[in-house]
């Protein structure tokens, strides 16, 4: 229940800021003054702006507001700082293109997603590839297109220039034999992002980058625009403050003095998206222009023993004197309730009373010596736990610092065997990882030969066994190298499955080879077809008419249908964005993301749908797709810690699955940009230490625990092997957390066989 005092709160036109640990009922009272102003203030509903860092954490005031008590009316708007600052920029385009600098101001722009970007940066990267200019470093393509597209965000976020954001990079690189190599790979980088830009300014197109810089330093500098903007909206929710971006603050700062209510809601020890922009620091000077200021500390989520564990990891990381200052610091400005007093006064260290054992902390482990023993036990456990303890499948999650291929097929395998039903979802991975997606690029390819794109036999033998159900890899083998051609004048084509030999035949069974031809001569009706149909319509045809069906692959796969939605969204943004461009025959576009030439004759849909099978061929990293965030609730849910953790979502169960591993604490190696240099807080002069590398590693494994054991109701399985999946030891500084901490408890330390 909401005590008066937050509730009175709550329920005025005031500058509130709200702060408190998740699952402390944050944007439930957000939820709150929204009602409270629709229902009892007669606000309009588009009078009324929620921002959230991403949108997905927005949907819980999607549902909120779908309730039958919400009046009718127009709807309330809720969007990132991002989606308002490119609608802006769009709105007000005839203002802003001149000054910013476009060359064809008149000519309409043309937005570009991550995908989009990556594909007019390629062109720009293969040259520096070509001169030898990243020959010092030892990183892919696309990770430098990939990483050079961060630094123009990041700078763009912070309101940096290229040339300011390259020099703070510079003072990033230690000095030693390879100083000067990745000194040059900057300067390389650094002109790349300045063609970029031009070939924006030309062409009018807008990444991300440059529509937050138009909004920024145009849109918000134009008193017009920023007072049309502001009179736009009278009451704003920012929710997750502490992971939005120092753009976003600043404008909520300029806004403030002009809102007739405001509500900032910030999760405290969070900020997990720093690697994205996020500016926690940010989110604390917000609280200081607000009226009011509000701390909850009543835990809707975590049990006292999981607070005692939080306090557990703060006196390990901190020590036990700078966690108990930090927690007198953090007393409660309000608080909705005492329950639990006792346990959230308790010092951690004090030793019980007499007579007074303490309660063993709900961790639970068994240290194995390899890493396949390690998931038989995850699997093992999880299947105890549905079964014999009555745990929903939903209410378990399974994290780990990175998830494999190998990692989740062995667990999704497993759980399945044991007819448990689970999901993942590993937004950074490229679209190409995934196998649904890479069955869909192999059959386009193969229905499409003009476009001169063949597909090895292995990547036909992998689509053949997911695209036909009970097709074993050793059958699929056989099938693809007796029925398709990789060479000479029938390349790409696969024969009828009548054409092979009996003995084959058998071999393969009548069943899958029936199968096998249903798919077949769908391609090659497909191919028959006078007019050419786009990609992403292709995707959707070839799904929804053939792999969907009984005894195809992908029937009632919802993971292969969430990827094949995705593709269908990506290939569909990907030619609204180029279709024009390749149809002027832009030299942008004139040549395909591996640096192949498209084949004369074909098209302009022809060129793009080549272009786009090229771009995710290539490595391409996926734009957010907010569908892939949404899973099945139903089922066991795998991911990396920091995906599961910007759900916002509690469950019963954890497994923390490679705790010895290194990646819990270790930044990715990212030679061409830098999260904490590239910021507003770093001071622009100052050289990155191995100083500085320790204490944000000792912050963020803080950070990423806590946040963990606040997102558990019950208990942690910790998943431990001596060896990890490459075969080397593992003794990393999370299984050392642990053990100080079960040692701190008076219970055995984790001794690896």
């Amino acid at each position: 229940m909401t005590s008066p005092s937050i509730l009175a709160a709550i329920q005025q036109r005031n500058k509130l800021f709200v702060s408190g640990p998740f699952g402390s009922g944050k944007t439930t009272l957000a939820i709150e003054r929204i009602r409270w102003l629709l229902t009892q203030e007669r606000v309009r509903g588009d009078d009324i702006l929620v921002l959230v860092p991403q949108r997905t954490v927005g949907r819980p005031y999607l549902q909120a507001l779908r309730r039958p008590e919400i009046p009718p009316g127009p709807p309330v708007r809720i969007s990132t700082v991002a989606g308002l600052a490119r609608n802006s920029v769009e709105l007000y385009w005839p203002l802003l293109a001149r000054e910013a600098g476009f060359e064809n101001p008149e000519r309409e722009p043309t937005f570009l997603n991550l995908e989009t970007a990556q594909f007019h940066m390629a062109e720009l990267v293969d040259a520096a590839f070509e001169r030898g200019d990243f020959d010092g470093i030892r990183v892919e393509r696309n990770r430098v297109i990939s990483q050079i597209l961060d630094n123009l965000n990041k700078a763009a976020l912070y309101g940096l220039g290229i040339e300011e954001t390259y020099r703070r990079l510079a003072l990033t690189i230690p000095q030693g034999e390879h100083r000067q190599a990745r000194l040059n790979a900057l300067r390389a980088a650094r002109h790349i992002s300045e063609q970029f830009r031009q070939l924006c300014l030309k062409e009018s197109l807008v990444d991300f980058s440059l529509w937050i810089q138009l909004f920024n330093e145009q849109a918000l500098t134009n008193p017009w625009i920023r007072t049309h903007l502001f009179r736009s909206f009278r009451h704003v929710v920012l929710d997750n403050a502490e992971e939005d971006t120092y753009t976003a603050h600043g404008l909520l700062q300029q806004w403030l003095p002009h809102l007739e209510s405001a509500l900032i809601l910030c999760d405290e020890d969070a900020g997990f998206r720093v690697f994205l922009g996020a500016d926690p620091v940010g989110a604390d000077e917000l609280a200081v222009r607000c009226d009011q200021k509000l701390r909850l500390v009543h835990r809707y989520v975590t049990p006292p023993l999981l607070r005692r564990l939080e306090r557990a990891v703060d006196a390990a990381i901190l020590g036990t004197r700078q966690a108990a200052q930090r927690r007198k610091e953090d007393q409660p400005l309000e608080d909705e309730s005492h329950e639990d007093e006792s346990h959230e006064n308790e010092s951690y260290g004090d030793e019980p009373r007499e007579n007074e054992p303490r309660e063993p902390l709900p961790l639970h482990y068994e240290p194995h010596r390899f890493y396949p023993q390690m998931i038989q036990w995850v699997v093992n456990e999880i299947d105890r736990l549905v079964t014999d303890d009555g745990v929903p499948p939903g209410e378990i999650a399974v994290v780990a610092p990175f998830v494999s291929d190998a990692l989740r097929f062995s667990l999704q395998n497993g759980l399945e065997a044991r007819g448990i039903p689970s999901t993942s979802h590993r937004p950074s991975r490229a679209l190409r990882a995934e196998p649904a997606a890479r069955c869909l690029l192999t059959l386009a390819a193969l229905a499409h030969p003009a476009w001169q794109i063949y597909p090895a036999p292995a990547d036909v033998t992998t689509t053949l066994r997911l695209a036909i159900q009970d097709l074993d890899p050793v059958r699929a083998h056989l099938l693809s190298r007796v029925a398709y051609t990789a060479q000479g004048e029938r390349s790409g084509e696969l024969r009828p499955f009548a054409q092979l030999k009996p003995a084959v035949q058998q071999r393969i069974t009548y069943r899958a080879g029936e199968k096998y031809d249903q798919l077949r001569s769908w391609l090659a009706a497909y191919r028959t077809e006078p007019e050419f149909t786009p990609l992403d319509q292709f995707v959707a045809r070839i799904f929804g008419e053939v792999l969907s069906q009984p005894g195809f692959g992908f029937h009632e796969d919802p993971d292969a249908a969430r990827i094949a939605s995705q593709m269908v969204e990506s290939a569909r943004n990907f030619r609204w964005a180029v279709e024009e461009s390749i149809a002027a025959e832009s030299p942008a576009v004139s040549s395909s993301p591996d640096g192949t030439t498209a084949p004369q004759g074909l098209s302009s849909a022809q060129m793009v749908g080549r272009a786009y099978l090229t771009l995710v061929e290539s490595g391409a990293l996926g734009a957010m797709f907010v569908p892939g965030w949404q899973e099945d609730e139903s089922a066991v849910f795998i991911a990396p810690a920091y995906t599961f953790l910007m759900r916002n979502r509690a469950v019963d169960i954890q497994f923390w699955l490679d705790v010895g591993a290194t990646g819990w604490w270790e930044r990715l190696y990212q030679p061409l940009t830098h999260p904490y240099v590239l910021s507003r807080r770093w001071p622009p002069e100052k050289i990155w230490t191995d100083f500085d590398e320790f204490e944000r590693r000792q912050e963020m494994l803080r950070r990423i625990v806590l946040g963990l054991v606040r997102r558990t109701r019950k208990g942690i399985y910790l998943g431990i092997s001596d060896y990890g999946e490459s075969g080397l030891e593992q003794r990393g500084p999370l299984l050392t957390l642990i053990n100080r901490i079960l040692a701190r408890e008076k219970r055995t330390i984790i001794q690896l066989p």
